[in-house]
């Protein structure tokens, strides 16, 4: 089941502005679905591309030098 996050609740969950994750939405940076005139987002869809240093303005460990498996 899709548990499915308002854009206040995503941008709780992902600690960003509402205004950044809007913008980043709009611009389809980040994986979003528009129903009606609000932003839905899929806390798994988010989840993967966080991991995956695949959200406009993040950078994942290898990115960075660093690796957690050493």
């Amino acid at each position: 089941m899709t548990n499915w996050l308002t854009l206040e609740e995503a941008a709780n969950y992902l600690k960003i502005g509402k205004s950044t994750l809007y913008d980043l939405a709009r611009k389809g940076n980040i994986p979003a679905h528009k129903m009606g005139r609000e932003w839905r987002f899929d806390a798994e869809e988010l989840d993967e591309r966080l991991k995956a240093g695949k959200l406009a303005g993040t950078s994942n460990a290898s990115q960075n030098g660093c690796h957690d498996e050493e």
